[in-house]
């Protein structure tokens, strides 16, 4: 999905969709390193715990949807 900048006084700015910013624990006041890469630009959130990773999320999507029935029928 494609998002464009906008300006904002004397910078440069671009919204965070809601999803986005809940997935990576990025909320108003939360500080970002931005690092320039080859590739492009990183946005890495200062002060998110030490616990996230995107190979942790990935782990537990897979187990997710290996056991959704399961869970699904423990709600019922």
């Amino acid at each position: 999905m494609a998002y464009k900048f906008r300006k904002s006084g004397e910078t440069v700015a671009l919204t965070i969709p809601k999803e986005i910013a809940e997935r990576y624990h990025v909320a108003p006041g939360v500080e970002v390193e931005i690092v320039p890469t080859d590739e492009g630009i990183f946005l890495q959130p200062i002060g998110v715990g030490p616990w996230f990773s995107i190979e942790w999320e990935r782990a537990m999507d897979a187990v997710l949807e290996q056991y959704r029935a399961a869970f699904e029928a423990m709600g019922d």
